[in-house]
Parts: structure tokens; sequence; C-alpha cells
């Protein structure tokens, strides 16, 4: 991926939002005082608070407005796996956002409020799971094909239950090396941390939308009062759309639903399990709630994340909110095909968020069609925590002028522009 190399330097000390402070802050403790900013963002995601750390660490005056607190969607509801997104398109993301992840982690040391995140020094593994050897080994081939650096590797019998032995015994797997486990909202906090230390202004429960003018964005109306930024990033997760077109009448991004159930596991798996076929996750299917009331009927793709003692269960990818209560059993029973021991574990909770989900499966970065100084960064629909990082630098570097252009592949204007209402 194109692009100036750029490290995190050690953030100045002082008065910090620490991670548990992320989401217990109320509304307007950290205010702007209205004054205008080189850099406005919308959205406490990994995407918008990447964005937030890279410009304040390089010296921009830059506020985030988030309408909830940071982390509160998909960020902090994921299954905690960053892996590759089995898109050559996409690979470059991933790749860089590994090194800006180990770069933060690595001022852990140096900086509390950062403890909770460290990238693995090495991947903990994928193991593609299955009932049928051949479609495995179909994958298997087809992903050596687009990604041969994951190098896939088909298990089999004896050599599945010496690997992972939580595995049950019919199950075939294809090994791949990719898939680093984290706590789920850490690298968020981490990032929105950094950003907090070195300048940045977070303001949490601030509801924001762009202040337009003549076709020019002049900054955000948060709250009822307007801030003058000399550019806007909207990083809003599936609710992009709502800030750039409220009449609804330009929707390259849409919430695909998703439900993770943590468990508890005696003894959990030392990979990162999935099923065969989360490669391809991203369209939603044609389930609605209001027709199918069996949860039987919820279509839905196994994956297994343990991390620091805790195990995620997931995942569906929904059109639609599921009802949590009611298919958290079915996802562990579903999960019990593959690892027989879920059967019987007891659920902790449950957590459920919207994923951002473009049109074509590749995000949206870079400037908005038919506006001046006003720029987008959303649509990573499952790979958020795996592409969030390097997507925000892409565009951070394009606001500041240290590039002139995205590849055509995640280019806003493949969309059209849309109908911005103020």
């Amino acid at each position: 991926m194109e692009g100036r190399p750029r490290a995190f330097r050690a953030a100045p000390r002082g008065r910090g939002l620490t991670s548990a402070r992320l989401r217990n802050v109320p509304a307007r403790e950290v205010t702007s005082g209205r004054r205008p900013v080189d850099v406005a963002i919308v959205g406490g995601g990994i995407v918008g608070t990447s964005a937030a750390a890279l410009l304040a660490e390089a010296g921009t005056r830059v506020l985030l407005a988030e309408r909830a607190s940071i982390g509160a969607g998909a960020s902090g509801r994921n299954s905690g796996s960053i892996q590759h997104p089995f898109d050559p398109v996409l690979a470059p993301f991933y790749h860089r956002s590994l090194q800006l992840y180990a770069e933060v982690g690595e001022l852990a040391t140096d900086d509390p409020g950062v403890q909770g995140f460290r990238l693995p020094a090495e991947p903990n593994g994928i193991l593609l799971v299955a009932h049928s050897g051949e479609a495995i080994e179909q994958e298997a081939r087809a992903i050596a094909e687009i990604a041969p650096e994951l190098n896939p590797e088909v298990l089999e019998g004896p050599r599945v239950r010496a690997l992972e032995p939580t595995l049950a015994p019919e199950v075939v797997a294809c090994r791949l090396n990719t898939g680093y486990a984290v706590p789920p909202a850490a690298a968020t906090d981490a990032f929105a941390v950094r950003a907090e230390r070195a300048g940045g202004i977070i303001e949490l429960g601030a509801s924001a939308v762009v202040w337009l003018e003549a076709g020019r964005a002049l900054g955000l109306i948060v709250d009822g009062h307007r801030v003058a930024a000399g550019s806007v990033l909207v990083a809003a997760g599936p609710w992009t759309p709502d800030v750039l077109a409220r009449d609804g009448g330009w929707r390259p991004v849409v919430p695909i639903w998703g439900l993770n159930v943590d468990v508890a596991l005696p003894s959990a798996p030392r990979h990162i399990l999935e099923e065969l076929g989360v490669e391809a996750v991203g369209e939603p299917s044609g389930w609605s709630p209001s027709v199918d009331d069996d949860v039987a009927g919820v279509p839905s793709v196994f994956s297994l994340v343990t991390v620091a003692g805790s195990s995620t269960l997931g995942s569906t990818f929904l059109p639609a909110e599921p009802d949590a209560m009611r298919m958290a059993p079915e996802l562990r029973r579903r999960g019990s095909r593959f690892v027989p021991s879920l059967a019987e574990a007891p659920i902790r909770s449950t957590r459920i968020c919207a994923r951002p989900q473009s049109r074509d499966g590749r995000p949206l970065l870079g400037r908005v069609p038919g506006a001046g100084n006003l720029f987008v960064a959303a649509g990573h629909g499952p790979w958020g925590i795996s592409l969030g990082p390097a997507s925000a630098e892409l565009v951070v570097d394009l606001i500041v002028g240290l590039r002139m252009s995205v590849p055509s592949e995640v280019d806003p204007t493949r969309f059209g522009p849309p109908t911005i209402l103020n």
C-alpha cells in the first residue's frame, strides 16, 4: 500500500481517559470550547480513533465526536480476531494495520492508558473447520491462489486432534497463518487514549452532523453548536449514510447485525476456529425477524475466539437485529457440532453489534464525491479491526496532503455522490 511509513511516538503525559472511563464518562464531560480545529471526526470506532491518534500525534488540532461511547459498536463488540481479509486488494491494509498495532502495543510499558492492548508476537492461527474433506481441500486451493502467505494446510483425522484436541472427531480443518486474538475493545480504547493524550479532543454523547455550505464542509454541528474545521472525516460505521445523506437516498453501506456469545470453557481451543464460509461473509441473508420466528431457521457462521480466559462464540450476519436471549443457545448448539464441550458451556453474556457492510464488500476510503473538505472511511464489514488503522492512515494522508489519490477499489466515487442534507 502506498503512503509514507509512520510510527507512533510516546504521547505526553497528563490527564487522560483510561480505558474504563472511555465507557463511563458522562456525556459532555470533555468539551471543545467550540474552538476551530484542523480536522473534525464523526465516529469513535477503530477507524475514527486511529485517525484521531495519527492526526493528534502529528500536531494536528483534532476533534472526535461520538454519540455514545468509544467502541460502542462493532469496534468494541467484535469477536476479537485481527486477521487476513481473504482479499488481495485489502491485504495490504491488514499487513499495515499489524504494524500500527505493534507500535501501539510497544508503547504499553510507557503509557498506562494502553496496557489493555498488546498485539501477540505471533498469530494464534486460524482453523477453518468443516465436516467435508473435499470442501476444505477446495477452499485451501482457492486461498493458496489469492493469499499464498497464509500457507493453507489441510488437516484430517489424528492430525486435527493433535493440533486442536477440543474439536469433534469428524471435523476436518485448514490451518491458516493469520488470526491474532485480542480483547475486542482494547485496540479502539488504546488509540482513543493516545489521541486524547496527544491533545486530541474527544466528545462523548455528542450527536454530530456535517456543517455544509456551498458544497463544502466547514466543520460539524455538534448538539446544535457549530465547530469550524478545515476538514471533516465521517467514520460512523453502519450509520455513515445517515450522517452524509439523511434523506436515505445514498446507501452504499448497510448494517449487518452480528451476535457474539461469551461462554465459559474449561478447556478452550488454542487456535481461532472459524467455520468454512466465513471468508465469504458480508452479504446479509434473507432472514427477517417478522417472518421467521423459529431461531433454528436463522443463518449463522460458527466462530470461536479465546483471549484472556474469555471465549467468544459467534456469529450471525443478519439484516435486522436478532433476539440475543433466544439465539444464544442456538449458536451454542450449532457450535457443539465442531467443539462438543460447547453443548454444556455456561453462557456468561451476549453482545450485539451492527457491522458496516458496503455493497461490494470493500470499504469507502477517501474524498466524498461532490463535497469539498469532506472525507469518509467506512464499510469494512467484518474486517473493521483487521483493516481499520491502515484505512485511517490512508485517509489521514489524503487529508494532510501526503497523497493525492486512493486505490480505485476503495474510492468512494464508485458509489456516486450522496445527497447531503443539513
